[in-house]
């Protein structure tokens, strides 16, 4: 569980609910609690920005990275992904 310890450190947006069902997933658990969304689940642990350079080498843009735990009951597999999406300014 050393793992899920690391994981939630840093989590932001995750409840404690979500985080009693991530922890029994990975501690076995395979009973889909929502069958309704799909054998693949998705839940929000943490957001933050970061800046990073552009494609084309011209400077730098600012993110909004959102990273996600993703648990799959129908192969017992999880993985964390993170999404980014670009902050438009505004003004």
């Amino acid at each position: 569980m050393y793992a899920a310890q690391e994981m939630f450190k840093t989590a932001n947006k995750v409840t404690r609910p979500e985080k009693a069902l991530i922890l029994g997933f990975m501690a076995g658990s395979r009973e889909n609690p929502c069958p309704e969304q799909g054998d693949i689940i998705q839940i929000k642990l943490s957001e933050h920005t970061e800046v990073l350079p552009k494609a084309d080498g011209t400077g730098s843009t600012t993110m909004l990275v959102d990273t996600v735990f993703e648990m799959n009951y129908s192969t017992g597999q999880w993985t964390r992904l993170k999404k980014y999406k670009p902050i438009t300014n505004t003004s």
